[in-house]
Formats: C-alpha cells, sequence, structure tokens
C-alpha cells in the first residue's frame, strides 16, 4: 500500500475519533429545545417536498410555506435516518455532517495550499471552532452548520479562477450550488465577499494582460450561469410566491461587539495594554501579509473589513441582521486561515517531529476547549433515545396568520369546531348544514390548492385572515385540498433536474474522454 493511502486512512481515522467525540459531547450536554425539535420537524416535513411544499400534517395543520423560504438539502439524509427512532437518527445525521466538515475543509485546503500540515490544522480548528460550537450547541440551527461544508469548497474553487486555474469554475459552480439549496443568506455573503477580489486583482501579476481578464469573466459567467440552472428549482417558486406575498423574515437580534469588548476588555484592562496588543496584532498582520501569496493577503484585506462591519453595525433602510449573521462565520473562516499561516511561518523550518507536535497541540489544545466549553453548560432537558415528541404539533408562526386561528374554522363569520384530517400535502373534511354557508378554512392561502367541495371546484376567495373562503353547498359536503406545485414552480423544477442530467453527462463524458486517450497513449 503506497504512502499517500496510509495517509488517508491516518486522516480518516483521526476525523472519525474526533467526529465520535464531538457526538458524544452533544448527546451529553446539548439541550432538546425548541430549536432542535424545529430541526427535526423541519426534515420530516420535507418527506413530501418533490410533490409539494405543503405539508398539512405539520406546522398546525395550516399549510405553512415556510418549506418554500427554507431551501431541502436535508431531505436525503432525513429520509435515511428518522423513519424509525427520531433522536438516533439526528444524532446519526449530526454524526454525519461533522465527518463531512471535516474531511471537506482537510479536501480543499490541501488541494488550496499543497501542505498537508496546514490542510490537518484548518480542519481540525474549523471543525472544533467557537463559533461553530456556538452553531451546533446554542443555535442548534442545522442549516447553519450543514453549510460549512461546502464553504472550503467555494472559497477553493473562487480563488482557483482568480489565481488563473479557470478550469476550476465548475468546483466554484457546485460549491454555491450547495450552499443556495443549504442557506441562501449564507449565499448572498459569499457572493459579498466575492466581489471586490475583481478590483483587487489589479494588484496581481497575473492580471496585467487581457486574456486573463477575458478568461476569469468568462469562468465567472459560466459558474454563475451554471449555480442558477441547478438551484432553479429553488428559487424559482421562492420568487413567484414572495411576489404576491411579499413576506419579510423577522429580523436577529445582533450581538454588540463594541459594548462587550468595552466591558469585557476594556474596563478589566489598562488601554495601553490593550492598544499594544493591537499594535503587535497589526505588525503580526503585516508580517503574514508581506510574506503570504496574494489568496492569503485577500483574506486579511477582507477580515479586517468584515471584523469592522460587525463592530459597527452599519444601519441600512432594510434588514441585514441576517447577512451580517452569515458574515460572522465567513469571517471564523479566514481569521483561522491566517491564524494557520502565522503558526506555519513561525515554525516551517523546523523538523518533522515539530510539526507532528504543533498538530497534536492544536488537536489537544482545540478538544480540551471543546470539552470545557460543553461541561459549563447546563443542560435543562438532555437528549435521550427514548424521548417522544410530537413533532407534528410543532407550531411555528412563519409569518403564518392562519396559525393564530388555532383550526378553528369560521362559519358565516363565527368560530367553529369542525373535524378534518391530514396526510402530507391532502387535507379534506366533511360538513353538514341543511343550507348554504361560508366557510372560512384555517390554511393559508396558495395559488397551488386544487380544492373541490362534492367533487366540484368552487370558487376560491381569501378571507381577512389570508385563509381560504368558500360557499359550500346544502346538507353533505366532503371538501378535498390537494396542494400541488404551481405551473412555474413545475417548469422551475423540471429545467433544475435536466440541467443536473446534462451536467452530470458532460462530466463523466469528459472524464471518460481523458481516461481513454491517456491509455491510448500509454
Amino acid at each position: 500500500m503506497s504512502s499517500r493511502s496510509w495517509r488517508r486512512i491516518i486522516v480518516g481515522i483521526i476525523f472519525l475519533i474526533l467526529t465520535i467525540f464531538y457526538t458524544f459531547l452533544f448527546l451529553k450536554h446539548a439541550s432538546v429545545t425548541n430549536e432542535l425539535i424545529f430541526n427535526i420537524a423541519h426534515i420530516k416535513s420535507l418527506s413530501n417536498i418533490f410533490i409539494s411544499p405543503i405539508n398539512f400534517d405539520y406546522w398546525g395543520h395550516t399549510g405553512s410555506l415556510i418549506n418554500f423560504y427554507s431551501p431541502w438539502l436535508t431531505i436525503l439524509p432525513g429520509l435515511l435516518f428518522l423513519n424509525q427512532n427520531v433522536i438516533i437518527g439526528f444524532v446519526f445525521i449530526f454524526a454525519l455532517v461533522t465527518y463531512l466538515t471535516f474531511t471537506s475543509s482537510y479536501y480543499y485546503m490541501k488541494k488550496f495550499s499543497n501542505d498537508t500540515l496546514e490542510a490537518l490544522l484548518f480542519a481540525v480548528i474549523y471543525t472544533l471552532s467557537f463559533n461553530r460550537f456556538l452553531l451546533v450547541f446554542d443555535e442548534q440551527r442545522i442549516e447553519n452548520y450543514l453549510v460549512l461544508i461546502f464553504l472550503p469548497m467555494v472559497y477553493y474553487g473562487a480563488f482557483q479562477i482568480f489565481n488563473g486555474k479557470f478550469q476550476d469554475w465548475l468546483t466554484l459552480a457546485l460549491g454555491m450550488t450547495l450552499i443556495i439549496w443549504t442557506n441562501p443568506y449564507m449565499a448572498l455573503a459569499v457572493t459579498l465577499t466575492l466581489l471586490p477580489i475583481l478590483p483587487l486583482m489589479i494588484f496581481s501579476k497575473l492580471s496585467h494582460n487581457w486574456t486573463y481578464w477575458w478568461k476569469t469573466l468568462l469562468s465567472l459567467i459560466k459558474a454563475g450561469s451554471v449555480t442558477g440552472l441547478l438551484t432553479v428549482g429553488y428559487w424559482g417558486p421562492l420568487l413567484e410566491n414572495q411576489w404576491s406575498k411579499k413576506i419579510l423574515q423577522q429580523s436577529r437580534p445582533q450581538f454588540d461587539y463594541w459594548t462587550w469588548f468595552s466591558k469585557e476588555v476594556l474596563a478589566k484592562n489598562n488601554w495601553y495594554l490593550v492598544l499594544t496588543l493591537a499594535i503587535l496584532l497589526g505588525l503580526v498582520l503585516i508580517m503574514v501579509f508581506l510574506k503570504s501569496s496574494f489568496s492569503y493577503k485577500i483574506m486579511i484585506l477582507e477580515s479586517c473589513v468584515l471584523a469592522t462591519l460587525l463592530i459597527v453595525r452599519p444601519q441600512l433602510a432594510f434588514d441585514v441582521s441576517r447577512l451580517m449573521f452569515a458574515m460572522i462565520t465567513i469571517l471564523d473562516l479566514f481569521f483561522i486561515v491566517i491564524l494557520i499561516r502565522v503558526v506555519l511561518l513561525l515554525f516551517q523550518e523546523g523538523p518533522s517531529i515539530l510539526q507532528l507536535l504543533i498538530l497534536l497541540l492544536a488537536i489537544g489544545s482545540f478538544g480540551y476547549l471543546t470539552y470545557s466549553q460543553a461541561n459549563q453548560l447546563q443542560p435543562r432537558n438532555k437528549i435521550e433515545f427514548t424521548q417522544k415528541v410530537d413533532y407534528k404539533n410543532l407550531v411555528v408562526n412563519y409569518h403564518d396568520r392562519a396559525s393564530d386561528s388555532k383550526n378553528h374554522f369560521l362559519i358565516d363569520g363565527h368560530s367553529s369546531q369542525v373535524q378534518f384530517n391530514t396526510k402530507g400535502n391532502e387535507y379534506w373534511l366533511q360538513y353538514y348544514n341543511p343550507k348554504s354557508v361560508a366557510m372560512d378554512i384555517p390554511i393559508q392561502k396558495y395559488a397551488g390548492y386544487k380544492v373541490t367541495v362534492n367533487n366540484e371546484q368552487p370558487k376560491i376567495a381569501h378571507s381577512k385572515r389570508q385563509t381560504l373562503l368558500l360557499k359550500t353547498d346544502p346538507n353533505k359536503n366532503i371538501i378535498e385540498i390537494h396542494a400541488h406545485y404551481t405551473v412555474l414552480a413545475v417548469i422551475s423544477l423540471l429545467i433544475n433536474l435536466f440541467s443536473f442530467i446534462g451536467l452530470g453527462y458532460i462530466y463523466f463524458s469528459n472524464k471518460w474522454k481523458m481516461k481513454k486517450k491517456i491509455v491510448a497513449e500509454s
């Protein structure tokens, strides 16, 4: 067996041990919060996402449109692991996400830097970072730490293009596709960090010819076009629905870094000490800036800008709180890359045993920090495999006015309880009244409904509650509501599907042709 194969096996074992360690800490110290319940309910509600974005079994049976606004990349592990014991299944998903974060960060940093030690250090620190710890144990929204798998992939692909390796545009496209299907705000934040790189490339020797600019722009256009085609199944239906509803997400509370710094640091230390540390940090950054390649220099410059934005917190005419939250994760990635660069510049001339000690020190230090942080948590409701939670009864007021009705029907304007049944994207009820009445059904309006009363399609209106309003027939009524994608949404999904098939065919055809060419030449 070659040394390369042995290295892969050893790295894989290290990541597996760290994954088991991290998963054990999550099981022992994480709380079963509303966010964790939301994660599981969300994954389970995606079971019919290929048929309809509406699942009447969940979110208070109100036909919530939450799946329009939340990408559904989590469906595959959800279908695989959550069909039996829900908690065990979610723990498997968590462990898989953690292992893939280790693997992806190592793989793309190894390709970026061509340095095994740098790749290992990055994978360990990135996955065991304090930011990811907060996302996992505090925030507990799976899309916020699932997206960490794809960030190294995107920045690797982008920097390859800017460094003149234009054939890697597909890596950027696939990375952005996976991020959009996971966390659209992160995709927007990543785009905002990539745009300034183009003008900065003027200061690179690579860009001092027109061919470079033409190939770079062409690669970015190809990456953007392919990304659009591979994600149209998400943003197409979302824009169609948003066009008529104008839904605005609630803003996230923003952490005031300057107030925290003033209270926790300036209040306890002398201004001169803080100023001295700031000067030393500036000198270190200047040293790294001068001795590093252009890609690292860009990361340093953008880190300074991102840190300033998080401290200043600019007030704009529109809400940017979720965007700023995504920027924190990007700043964390850049900071880790710069930190590792400082360490390697200081010890790059050292022997192999020193490099091994640095790696062991990093694993031990960050492993211990994660362990100590987890031990400080006091979970009120610990995770147990035998926990019974009715995930279908979880109600999230995702700008859904129908959820306020508590499943109360309005019969000629008067509140009434009516028995109904649901199954996935189907909702039906029986109602008897000797006269025709106006029935306000507590289901949020959506253009993709097919409604029948006694197998006839009635005229549908929208009530003041923004719910469905229809006229019943005298005597017995069998009312059926089926939720499907609209025509435009179906077209978007078909384009998305054929784009994936076409891209896969082109990719594997090129691989096969290259393989045949190598065999023929040999």
